[in-house]
């Protein structure tokens, strides 16, 4: 029932209440204190609840939290305001589902036009706001799509000008969607590709087809930028076309990889005809491909006008002792993937020389449904193989030589580190190889002489060339060998030194006879001065005044046999030690030294030539005064010569004792002669020590007591 307190209806309340029951929408109708004086069918059917209890429904109990707030101050609004007012939102039925509703109030006047509340309709419009929303939302994601994707988006109309673009338009070709908005995309296009680009674009807008092509567009700053489009033709529900939509991609980089991709293929093909190579590709299926123009030349075969050869063609063309290996590491290439590189000779086709190959060869797989395709490249590399072949036989030759070489052969790196030494320098400083490769030359060498070494070194690392030198070396055991080395530094392609290589002579020998040889010259010297300082001595004291001349030419004379006697044993021993005893037997022997008048008793010691010759001068001295006054004069007369080493806890001394027995009797003479001052003097002088003469009755004494002369034993 409709509250009879309620001011009246519009129309009868019969018809009213049938007319809002059969209504499909909700119906209310309040008073001017806002409550409810009726509610149609539909009302109470979305509710779920009695009429009574229907009239005094809170709806904000319904209403979704989202929208509360809105529709409560939209309400409040609208019912100040005494006017229609519309109200939309969300609420829950009795189902419990959420449903749209749109309402309409409208006020309600009285005979004399006073406001007395409003009457409203509401109609569930859910189905038109999900498809409102949806809508929305695929205009929301289609436009986050547009704006965020890395294709540009432009539209233009039918003669081309620009409607619509995205920010990747703009970004790709290169003008701000401002400048755009005022252009055509004749306007942008390069002038080269308008020719291609406009015949399109009249033919999509003519007929509705669509199209791809890649051109480029000129951008702001004059710079060029290589675009792919994708282009089709926009139509309104009636089908008639309206603007042409292009999908933008910026394919510059592809485009500039592609040209350096086909440069970069033309220069590996001018590079490989220019160097000879021959390439392949063939099908593993038929074994047959494409060859390089090369491939059929390095055969000796005629160029094919489809440039196809087969596997077999060139199998064919192999050497017989190498196809074997030829055809097996590329069947195993194609067949098992493995990749290979071998040399092998063929004949060629032509002229039946023979060639030596070189060739790489590797099977390319791919990950989708394509065929693998068995590639490689040759090169003909018989003038290298001719080359390898002359250096093996060089380098067997220089082998022979470096095994058979007297000279010393050695190779070290740039830190003296020896690599290499050849047998004559193994011989040479008794060690074994394996202790001598691996060290450096400074283990062999005294610190002064590898300083020698080291100078020659750095010389050639500064100015190059080859250096000369003599150097002393210590062999095993601590040797000394004395070596002429001539070295040079071992340069790489590009002149830089990489090692040392030194020829060395032993000039040990060498060098001993030429240090003796200088010895023996400057001795020659100086024994030859001694020898005419002692002749012209001899001669001095031999032709004096007051000597007949008959008796001074033989005392002269006999003197200087016993130098020459000196003289002969010491040539004999080269001028080295010689024996005492052989020095006394020798001055004695023109006295009837073997006529048994004379006694030697002694070791038989060595002596130094100097002091040799002063100690025959004095024994022929002895003699010769024996023969004439003395012991030697008389048949009964004896002489005794004795001589010994003393040690007595000092330094070893010689002691020398000539007694006379079986004389005349003895005097002591008023003055001194030559042969008496040349003993005492000379030979004391020569001996560093003391000689005295006694003159005894019973016979002549000489006593002699000097340090053991150098070198006597």
């Amino acid at each position: 029932m409709i509250d009879a307190s309620a001011e009246p209806l519009p129309v009868g309340e019969d018809e009213f209440r049938l007319i809002a029951d059969s209504a499909p929408v909700s119906v209310w109708v309040t008073r001017l204190d806002r409550q409810r004086s009726f509610v149609n069918r539909a009302y109470v059917e979305f509710l779920g609840v009695s009429y009574e209890e229907a009239l005094s429904f809170d709806w904000r109990r319904i209403i979704h939290p989202d929208d509360a707030a809105r529709m409560l101050e939209e309400s409040i609004a609208g019912e100040a305001s005494l006017a229609t007012f519309e109200l939309q939102g969300r609420y829950r039925n009795a189902q419990g589902e959420w449903r749209w509703l749109h309402s309409t109030s409208q006020p309600r006047r009285d005979a004399e036009g006073r406001h007395i509340g409003f009457i409203g309709v509401a109609h569930d419009v859910t189905a038109a706001k999900t498809a409102e929303l949806a809508l929305r939302e695929r205009e929301a994601q289609l436009s986050a799509f547009i704006s965020q994707t890395t294709a540009g988006f432009a539209q233009v109309d039918l003669e081309g000008n620009f409607t619509l673009v995205n920010d990747r338009f703009c970004e790709i070709a290169g003008w701000s969607r401002d400048a755009l908005m005022g252009m055509t995309m004749q306007q942008i296009t390069h002038p080269d590709d308008l020719a291609r680009n406009v015949p399109l674009f009249d033919k999509a807008v003519r007929d509705g087809t669509s199209y791809t092509h890649e051109k480029r567009y000129i951008r702001k700053d004059g710079g060029v930028v290589w675009v792919n489009n994708s282009v089709a033709v926009i139509r309104r529900p009636t089908g008639e076309p309206f603007g042409v939509l292009s999908v933008t991609l910026d394919v510059t980089q592809r485009r500039e990889d592609e040209e350096a991709l086909r440069r970069s293929e033309e220069t590996l093909r001018l590079a490989t005809e220019t160097a000879g190579m021959a390439t392949w590709e063939v099908d593993l299926e038929t074994l047959e491909g494409v060859w390089s123009p090369n491939r059929f030349d390095l055969l000796g075969m005629p160029r094919s006008p489809d440039s196809r050869g087969t596997f077999q063609e060139w199998l064919d063309r192999v050497h017989p002792e190498d196809r074997a290996l030829a055809e097996t590491a590329a069947r195993r290439c194609f067949e098992q993937g493995v990749p290979y590189t071998i040399e092998y000779r063929i004949l060629r086709a032509d002229d039946g020389a023979e060639r030596w190959l070189q060739s790489h060869g590797s099977r390319i797989d791919y990950a989708d449904s394509r065929m693998s395709r068995f590639v490689g490249v040759s090169f003909d590399v018989t003038d290298r193989k001719w080359a390898e072949e002359e250096l093996r036989e060089s380098e067997a030759r220089f082998r022979t030589i470096f095994e058979q070489a007297n000279d010393f052969l050695i190779t070290t790196t740039l830190d003296n580190r020896i690599t290499s030494v050849n047998p004559a320098v193994i011989e040479a400083i008794g060690y074994p190889v394996g202790e001598i490769i691996g060290r450096t030359i400074s283990d062999f060498m005294d610190p002064d002489q590898f300083g020698i070494a080291m100078d020659a070194f750095n010389r050639k690392l500064q100015h190059g060339g080859s250096t000369r030198l003599t150097v002393k070396l210590r062999a095993k055991g601590g040797r000394e060998l004395i070596w002429e080395v001539n070295s040079q530094l071992s340069l790489d392609e590009q002149g830089r030194p990489v090692a040392l290589h030194a020829i060395a002579r032993d000039m040990t020998e060498a060098k001993r006879a030429e240090a003796h040889l200088r010895l023996l010259v400057d001795e020659l010297n100086h024994r030859v001065k001694n020898t005419l300082a002692i002749v012209q001595g001899i001669a001095q004291q031999s032709f004096k005044d007051d000597v007949p001349p008959r008796q001074a030419r033989a005392a002269f004379e006999g003197r200087l046999a016993a130098l020459s006697e000196a003289h002969s044993l010491l040539t004999r021993e080269h001028w080295s030690l010689v024996s005492m005893r052989q020095i006394i037997d020798d001055a004695l022997r023109p006295h009837g030294g073997e006529s048994g008048r004379f006694t030697l008793d002694g070791p038989d010691l060595t002596i130094l030539p100097k002091t040799a010759i002063s100690l025959a001068l004095a024994i022929h001295e002895l003699a010769t005064n024996a023969v004439k006054h003395g012991a030697l004069s008389r048949p009964e007369g004896h002489v005794t010569i004795a001589w010994q080493r003393v040690r007595d806890g000092g330094p070893a001394r010689l002691t020398m004792t000539w007694q006379e027995q079986g004389g005349p009797a003895v005097t002591i003479p008023t003055r001194r002669g030559f042969g008496t001052r040349m003993i005492e003097r000379g030979l004391a002088a020569e001996l560093g020590g003391t000689v005295a003469i006694e003159f005894r009755p019973e016979g002549l004494v000489c006593t002699v007591d000097a340090p053991l002369p150098e070198g006597a034993e």
